[in-house]
């Protein structure tokens, strides 16, 4: 149980972590709350699944691209190596069914302030890992 909850406090963050990445793209979108627009979001009918999908695939493209980071000291290489990762990460959320990055970035906002949000996320996570 203990595993479970690491884990999906893990990809929450995970997911979260790339939250000023994808916000960029979102910028030119008209602003409103994160937190009520996000957990109106996430009320709706698949929208926490489709965020876990999409926390576990950025979590997953962005182990990718820690790892080409290790042992480069040029900054120039690294520098190229995260603007390749986060044109990735963008495009697994974008890749994701059921949830658009303005979606994933306000139910990731809404859930670092809204713990009943948070704590169902956290739940839901647990189911799917409780399935594989």
């Amino acid at each position: 149980m203990e595993l479970k909850r690491y884990l999906s406090t893990t990809i929450l963050a995970a997911g979260l972590a790339m939250t000023p990445v994808l916000a960029s793209q979102a910028a030119a979108q008209a602003q409103v709350p994160a937190q009520t627009e996000g957990s109106e979001i996430a009320m709706e009918e698949g929208k926490i699944d489709a965020f876990i999908v999409a926390a576990l695939a950025v979590a997953e493209t962005r182990e990718a691209y820690i790892a080409q980071l290790e042992g480069i000291t040029d900054e120039e290489q690294q520098m190229a190596i995260v603007q390749e990762a986060d044109a990735a990460i963008l495009e697994a959320v974008e890749n994701t069914p059921d949830i658009s990055v303005e979606e994933y970035i306000a139910i990731g906002e809404a859930a670092t302030v809204d713990p009943e949000l948070a704590a169902q996320i956290d739940a839901r996570f647990a189911e799917t890992a409780g399935e594989e």
